[in-house]
């Protein structure tokens, strides 16, 4: 049976991709950037087919600004921004379905205790049993050391274990740990999947996923 599920946050858990996009068009703004020569798509897209430090890098090297500014700047504006931010249809009835199983989840983010912060407003925070946010300076996914460190902390059974994630390097993280994955692509843009265990368009899929494991 698998009931021990280790989720990541942005994109997975909260759907905060459209204030992390908003987030990165201010800080551009405030950069002298022409809104005319911003492309949100581009940026979407580049978040989720790779990560927010790719979009900095790409961005800065295009327009010609400084990595460092603009990398404080997105993070500012982010953490403002993204507190608005609600979860994905069916992740509480996912987060339920599992507690009935007697199963656990876990938190394992790259972003930094608002993620819990989050989790508590919602009241969701009561459905984890552990977290690893950046506040821990684990390397990041999709190296396995966080889920890794997870595992052994709550004598966790790998055979009972999944990571779920948005992007490829989540279901890279959950195969270099050796458990399954499962990849969550709501507007299907990933390309290269990392060969996931499962691929899912609604959180509400891994429901009758679960049952038959």
């Amino acid at each position: 049976m698998i009931n021990q599920l280790f989720w990541d946050f942005d994109g997975t858990l909260f759907d905060t991709y459209p204030m992390m996009v908003a987030a990165f068009k201010r800080a551009l703004l405030e950069m002298d950037i022409d809104e005319v020569e911003i492309d949100q798509r581009s940026i979407y897209v580049t978040m989720r087919q790779h990560d927010v430090g790719t979009v900095i890098r790409k961005l800065s090297a295009f327009y010609g600004i400084d990595e460092n500014t603009l990398r404080q700047l997105n993070k500012k504006y982010q953490i403002e921004m993204v507190k608005t931010a609600k979860p994905f249809k069916g992740v509480r009835e996912v987060l339920e379905f599992v507690k009935q199983l007697s199963g656990h989840h876990y938190l394992l983010t790259h972003r930094d205790n608002q993620a819990k912060a989050l989790l508590k407003e919602f009241d969701l925070l009561q459905y984890f049993t552990d977290f690893v946010t950046s506040d821990q300076k684990f390397p990041r996914k999709p190296k396995p050391d966080s889920i890794n460190w997870l595992i052994d902390k709550n004598h966790v059974d790998r055979k009972s274990a999944i990571m779920i994630g948005d992007r490829k390097l989540d279901v890279q993280a959950g195969n270099n740990a050796n458990i399954a994955s499962c990849l969550f692509d709501p507007d299907g843009l990933i390309v290269e999947t990392g060969n996931p265990d499962i691929k899912i368009t609604e959180v509400k899929e891994l429901i009758p996923w679960l049952s038959k494991r």
